[in-house]
Formats: C-alpha cells, sequence, structure tokens
C-alpha cells in the first residue's frame, strides 16, 4: 500500500509594506519550482531586523494581503507573527507552523539580500533543523551557498522592493505596474505612504 506524500510548505516571511507584484512572482516559482503544496505568506508584527515604524500598520498590510492573494488558492495567509508580540522571530514561526503540520516539509523563502544576516537569526541552529532554506534572488545572489540553504532550480531576478513603491507614492509617480491592481486601489482609498 503506498504511503501518502509529505505536505509541502513554503514559508514566506516579511513586512509586506507593501505586498508588490515581486513577492507573487517569487512565490509563484517557488510554489511551482520546489513543487510545494502551498505557500504561506507570513506577516511579521516587527521585523528584529527593522525595528521602528514603516508606513502601514499591521490591519493594513494585512488588508493588502487578503486582497493581493484573493483567488490563489496555493497562497495561503498566516497570522501567527501577528497575534505573537513583537518583534517577530523566524524560530517561533516555525516551530508554530511545524506543530500545525508536524509531518509537513518546510522550507523558509529567504531573499538573497537576508543571506548574509541568516546566521544572527535568533537560535539559527535550531531553525535550520526545522526547515529548508530556498533562496529567492533579490539583488546580488551568491555563487556558492551556505549548508542548508538551496536555490530555486531556474531563478528569476525581479527587482521590486517596498522602497521603492513607498518612494513612487510619496512622490505621487504611478505604481500600477508593481502591485496588484486591488492593492493599488487600496493604498488610494487610504492615502498610504503620502507622507
Amino acid at each position: 500500500m503506498p504511503t501518502k506524500r509529505r505536505l509541502r510548505l513554503g514559508l514566506y516571511g516579511g513586512t509586506f509594506d507593501p505586498i508588490h507584484l515581486g513577492h507573487v512572482i517569487l512565490a509563484q516559482d517557488a510554489l511551482e519550482q520546489l513543487k510545494l503544496d502551498a505557500v504561506l505568506f507570513i506577516p511579521a508584527r516587527q521585523s528584529p531586523f527593522k525595528p521602528g515604524k514603516t508606513g502601514a500598520n499591521e490591519k493594513q498590510r494585512l488588508a493588502m494581503l487578503q486582497l493581493a492573494l484573493k483567488g490563489r488558492a496555493n497562497f495561503w495567509l498566516s497570522r501567527c507573527e501577528l497575534d505573537r508580540p513583537a518583534p517577530s522571530y523566524a524560530i517561533e514561526t516555525a516551530a508554530e507552523i511545524h506543530d500545525a503540520f508536524p509531518r509537513a516539509e518546510l522550507f523558509w523563502l529567504i531573499g538573497a539580500d537576508q543571506l548574509p544576516e541568516l546566521h544572527h537569526w535568533r537560535r539559527a541552529a535550531e531553525l535550520k533543523k526545522l526547515v529548508t532554506f530556498a533562496l529567492l534572488p533579490r539583488g546580488n545572489t551568491p555563487r556558492r551557498l551556505p549548508a542548508g540553504v538551496l536555490s530555486l532550480p531556474h531563478p528569476r531576478q525581479v527587482d521590486i522592493s517596498a522602497t521603492e513603491i513607498r518612494l513612487r507614492v510619496k512622490s505621487q509617480l504611478p505604481i500600477d505596474h508593481l502591485v496588484p491592481a486591488p492593492v493599488a486601489a487600496y493604498m488610494a482609498r487610504h492615502r498610504l505612504y503620502l507622507a
């Protein structure tokens, strides 16, 4: 009798301030190339590496994520970091997801820009036992990857940043080519990132 295949989940954490098409494209690439069953988007209450307030509050960032992910069956949204006190640590999130899906194989999707800081993450050695890190290309991707980090088989370079989007909004430049249309409409309606 054949055994049931293990669930393969991608964990995609970040501030998502705002979520943009780069996030969506790279998540879809990871879903397909790593043969994931789903990608969990996990908005941080507050990143330990990004102290202070950025642009949108938690409720607004969550609303934009819901709009961007609507109708995408393999993109799930997790509130686990929003429901815990700040700052948000990957080890706590991975442990919580592992407890919820004990038989699942977990892949932590990490941008190349975060790779140099990986050894500074809280309880990094313990985290590496719970997840396999999967590198999403962004900026300069190193030729050699550390042990425990894999690259997408066919990496696609997507250079869109939330910082760029916030600056464009503040400068009253168009962003409809950078964010999903419902997200752009929400940002305009709530006058986000104008100050």
